[in-house]
């Protein structure tokens, strides 16, 4: 049976967490956990979140949904400190080897080239864990990760870029699949089409008869005009010539260039509501 795995984005809501450079961690928190709860659906884990939009989970409503149903737990934060600190962080229970925790810390500094700052636990008093993520989600084995130090300009300017977060998001996502069993493939990339450039196309009217349509008198042209000067003569409905040469821009439209039976040239009006190529 395959391993059961939860992605916690923490805070959340009215929680924002740290702040840095007018971003929220909850937010960078909730990206890099919807990203990462994709990646492993896709690549067929047993995934959920605790949370997949801004919402506020108090600590009983947040353990409410991990402790004792999960084989594992990733619950993402940044850090903030004094704007100095940086580096990755991951925090593992006192009750469990550190493997995991290292291991993930190990992909994230390869992935990202973001410093190290610690492994670590930290206890409350002997035998209790300190953060109630690692104290109280039961048979769930809980990391936390710290991604980095939202206040720190270095950190932040990394995390800022969307390609980044998903580096990191993709190295976690890696370490995972190795934990719980399943292969690992990185996404694939979408290409973008190179835009066809359409193929000349050959003029569809050049050769071909045009007729007129209209009821009355057509007029046509010796020379590709409008004026009366340069009327030669009048086409009735269903009377036209047999090739058309060319079209042309005459004023504001278009006159076939056109040759009768005789080898004589002349223009007539291209419009399809006076004239139909045959």
């Amino acid at each position: 049976m395959s391993k059961k795995v939860i992605i916690d984005p923490g805070h959340g809501g009215v929680d924002s967490g740290a702040l840095g450079f007018s971003a929220k961690e909850k937010d960078w928190n909730l990206e890099i956990s919807l990203y990462q709860y994709k990646r492993l659906k896709e690549l067929g884990a047993f995934v959920e979140m605790t949370r997949q939009s801004d919402i506020t989970l108090e600590p009983a409503q947040r353990i409410a949904r991990i402790k004792d149903q999960y084989d594992l737990c990733v619950s993402n934060h940044f850090n903030a400190f004094n704007g100095e600190a940086r580096g990755i962080e991951v925090i593992h229970s006192i009750h469990s080897k550190p493997t995991f925790a290292t291991d993930l810390a190990n992909g994230l500094v390869e992935a990202t080239s973001l410093p190290l700052r610690r492994v670590f636990t930290r206890v409350m008093k002997p035998g209790v864990d300190y953060y109630f993520m690692n104290r109280m989600t039961g048979s769930t084995q809980t990391v936390i990760i710290e991604y980095g130090f939202i206040d720190n300009q270095q950190d932040h300017a990394y995390y800022a870029k969307k390609e980044n977060l998903v580096t990191a998001a993709e190295a976690v996502i890696k370490v995972i699949c190795e934990k719980i069993g399943i292969d690992y493939h990185k996404p694939k990339k979408v290409r973008p089409k190179k835009p066809v450039s359409p193929k000349p196309q050959k003029d569809s009217y050049k050769g071909k008869r045009v007729e007129s349509i209209h009821a009355g008198e057509l007029r046509f042209y010796t020379q590709p005009s409008w004026k009366d000067a340069d009327v030669f003569g009048y086409l009735t409905k269903g009377i036209g010539f047999n090739e058309i040469l060319d079209k042309v821009k005459v004023g504001s439209g278009e006159q076939y260039k056109v040759r009768n039976t005789k080898g004589d040239i002349f223009y007539v009006t291209a419009s399809p509501t006076y004239v139909q190529v045959v």
